[in-house]
């Protein structure tokens, strides 16, 4: 399975993989046992476990450039609760917590992926729905 989802999203198929999605995509990552296990293998970067829940709680998000959900500027609203770290957790996205000044990068993006810790719903940006479903419809025209 690892396989075939590292040649699918490397081929091009539009990918959505939040938190444990994101996690799935890395070389690696750590269990709670201590141990590497190997992972897609579609991120160059590794997971692994902290010691207590990271960056819990709402966000803003931030598009820094044109990606597969948002053009540069826009935002989708979201969260983030994890007990995993990555060593690269992306820079497509500045997430932003509501009354605060903290922030951070995060999000791997391109034309066809969004990868990272932030949970979003499609409800709350239809527009971002469509551009997934659009990259989709686009991706099956490609294989015919």
């Amino acid at each position: 399975m690892r396989k075939a989802v590292r040649k699918a999203v490397l081929g091009g198929m539009p990918c959505v993989a939040e938190c444990g999605g994101f996690l799935y995509l890395h070389q690696s990552m750590e269990g709670s046992d201590g141990e590497s296990y190997p992972m897609a293998n579609v991120l160059e970067a590794r997971a692994y476990r902290t010691d207590r829940m990271g960056r819990f709680g709402y966000v803003t998000l931030t598009a820094e450039k044109d990606n597969l959900l948002c053009r540069a500027g826009e935002t989708l609203p979201g969260h983030e609760f994890h007990y995993w770290e990555s060593t690269d957790p992306g820079a497509g996205f500045i997430a932003r917590k509501p009354q605060s000044d903290r922030k951070w990068d995060c999000v791997h993006t391109s034309a066809r992926l969004y990868a990272g810790f932030p949970h979003f719903h499609f409800a709350s940006r239809p527009e971002a729905a469509r551009r997934f479903t659009a990259a989709c419809v686009r991706y099956r025209e490609e294989l015919q």
